[in-house]
């Protein structure tokens, strides 16, 4: 069983990881445009066959760097998925395993169990290659910005609409402000580092899950326990899986052994995404022993509360994070452009922006620290700054034989 709290800064790692691809992908499109229209309406105005040939192969170029650096960012990315997996899937166990030592039973160590090895391996492969997913569709979305704005300025500078200097700090506002973004097939879409945190959060509690749920079938052990924390979603406040709150903190049976529990899977939804588990899900479950439950004193008159609390801490942490993003390219394009009168509208921006961010990162300072709850309760705390699972504690590491995680 995981910690709700060691769940929510699981992914910290990975996320940092992918906003930092994202800051690189919004300063390669900004150079590019800076190369093509930030030279002055003189070097703009060319012919329109000229323009379309030389924002091709510009966009070529784009895409080329883009794709040697995700190489890079992949590698990184692999090695942060690779060792969070591990650390959970030991944690996983830590809990079950003194269930199953005062019952009189000898659960074989992870390390030693092939079985849970090749659970790890097929949940550490899946949740890379969402991340490989959501990486290429992101270079792709990168060119097609960069062809659009570029094209966009070019159209609106030779009809007249505005002026060129206008049409620049548009097409970098545009560029810094959007961002590039992974688009679902329901038609959500996310910025990269947000569904790098989800599907990272998500393939790791699924894989200490499947872990937890394996060892259950071979120590035949019937009963579970959920784990629960203080803000967990309320769905549509039924009695459904959608509704956290509902089921979290309780004990179930597994294989229907034990009356005197619900259905584990029926009440929770494991194995859906609405569920226990599922998309973004900060609860765990181990072997329990229809006693003791360490939940059961959890408070939770205020979850609503905390809930929508913890709505607007992520919105704020969202804001923050793409004013910094918009930051960043504008200074990019203030020292990349050519044209002093562009330069100087594109400071004018850079300059609202610049204290845009001061006041935001203040008003997330002081809403995080109104937000502190009471310190006996743990699972209620949201922290001003998350400290990263690497910072707070080294990882723990188990020997994986290379050939169960080769390609």
């Amino acid at each position: 069983m995981l910690d709700p709290h060691y769940l929510q800064q699981i992914a910290d790692g990975a996320e940092q990881i992918a906003s930092e691809l994202h800051e690189y992908i919004i300063r390669q499109i900004v150079d590019r445009m800076m190369i093509r229209i930030g030279r002055g309406d003189d070097y703009l105005l060319t012919s329109s066959d000229r323009w379309r040939i030389q924002v091709l192969q510009d966009a070529g170029y784009l895409l080329e760097d883009i794709t040697v650096e995700l190489a890079k960012y992949t590698k990184r990315q692999e090695k942060e998925i690779k060792a969070a997996m591990e650390d959970a899937g030991i944690k996983a166990l830590e809990y079950d395993h003194k269930i199953y030592e005062d019952a009189g039973l000898s659960p074989m160590p992870l390390t030693q169990s092939p079985a849970l090895i090749r659970l790890m391996e097929r949940n550490y492969r899946a949740t890379l290659g969402e991340w490989n997913n959501y990486t290429r569709t992101t270079a792709q979305a990168a060119q097609r910005l960069f062809l659009n704005e570029c094209d966009l300025a070019y159209n609106n500078v030779l009809s007249g609409a505005v002026s060129y200097s206008q049409a620049v700090r548009e097409a970098v506002e545009s560029v810094a402000s959007g961002g590039v973004y992974v688009d679902y097939p329901s038609g959500h879409r996310d910025t990269i580092e947000t569904a790098t945190a989800r599907a990272v959060r998500t393939g790791i509690a699924q894989a200490a899950g499947d872990i937890s749920l394996k060892r259950m079938e071979e120590m035949d052990w019937d009963i579970i326990l959920v784990s629960a924390h203080i803000g967990a979603r309320t769905g549509d406040g039924g009695q459904n899986p959608g509704n956290h709150l509902w089921w979290q903190g309780q004990f179930y049976s597994r294989a229907g052994k034990d009356k005197r529990f619900p259905d584990f899977y029926k009440s929770t939804g494991y194995g859906t995404g609405e569920g226990l588990c599922g998309w973004n899900c900060r609860h765990s479950f181990g072997s329990g022993d229809g006693v003791n439950n360490p939940y059961k004193d959890i408070q939770t008159a205020d979850n609503y509360r905390i809930e929508k609390l913890e709505q607007r801490q992520r919105a704020l942490e969202r804001r923050v994070r793409k004013t910094k993003r918009e930051v960043m390219g504008l200074q990019e394009a203030v020292e990349k452009c050519k044209d002093d009168a562009a330069k100087f509208e594109l400071q004018q921006v850079l300059d609202r922006k610049s204290h845009l961010l001061q006041r935001q990162n203040k008003a997330y300072s002081d809403f995080a620290r109104r937000m502190t709850c009471a310190r006996s309760m743990r699972d209620c705390r949201l922290l001003s700054g998350r400290e990263s699972r690497r910072q707070k504690q080294g990882p723990l590491r188990i020997d994986i034989p290379n050939k169960v995680w080769r390609k």
